[in-house]
């Protein structure tokens, strides 16, 4: 007989309800929750899947995992989404600290829409950039909304939340070329590639912050056509990883 889970007041349930809300509580027991069989799939490949909650049995060929099995209102208490599909994953955040590499990398300054900050981070993934540094003010990756957004690349970006004074100084130490994004900045079109190069994104309606463009090698401006002042902050990241892309 196939126990299943069916209030909404079990304390499983009330587990991973904070977890989708509380981002005190992600970084208290280092979990976050993905929706859906794509990202169960992600987490499983990164080795980073803890269990899942089974509400359709069409899932259950992932019985293989730990699991529980709970009813279609539970799942419905817990997701975001509309109409989520019938299984959730409980994930362990991925731990690291540096990156394997320099050549590539972006800086985030205080962004704080959730889906420009999963476009960001799915872009990184597309062009194949070495990794994020975002600040305690920015909005955090594993919200609900961002992971939905990334479409699995949080599960292959690798992304380190620490000061950016801090890792501006940490990065021109060891020879990156630090770049800034400002509408006082030099042409896209006119700034050569370098073997190391990062690019500080900021905030979506004050920009970067002047002290950390005072500390760059150098800012950008993308060059527009139009009659547009600017671009939304993703779009104006695509457009630079793409220019700058290994």
């Amino acid at each position: 007989m196939i126990l299943m889970i069916t209030s909404v007041k079990n304390e499983l349930v009330k587990k991973y309800v904070k977890l989708m809300q509380s981002k005190k509580e992600r970084d208290t027991l280092g979990l976050f929750v993905v929706e859906g069989e794509h990202l169960v799939q992600e987490a499983i490949r990164e080795n980073l899947l803890v269990e899942v909650l089974i509400s359709d049995k069409k899932y259950h060929a992932y019985e293989e995992y730990p699991h529980h099995y709970v009813s279609r209102e539970v799942i419905e208490k817990i997701c975001e989404t509309v109409t989520p599909q019938g299984i959730i994953g409980l994930c362990r955040k991925p731990n690291s600290d540096k990156f394997n590499k320099y050549e590539r990398l972006l800086l985030i300054d205080n962004i704080q829409d959730p889906g420009n900050m999963g476009t960001i981070i799915r872009t990184c993934d597309a062009f194949n950039y070495d990794g994020i540094i975002i600040n305690t003010e920015t909005v955090d990756v594993y919200n609900p909304k961002v992971v939905r957004s990334t479409q699995g690349a949080l599960f292959r970006v690798n992304i380190i939340r620490k000061p950016l004074d801090e890792a501006i100084n940490e990065l021109k130490s060891l020879g990156v070329k630090v770049f800034g994004t400002s509408l006082n900045g030099k042409n896209l079109s006119s700034i050569k590639q370098e073997a190391q190069m990062a690019f500080i994104l900021g905030n979506e309606a004050k920009g970067v912050n002047p002290k950390y463009l005072n500390m760059t090698d150098g800012n950008i401006l993308i060059e527009m056509s139009g009659k547009a002042e600017s671009l939304n902050v993703a779009v104006a990241a695509g457009i630079i990883m793409y220019n700058f892309r290994k």
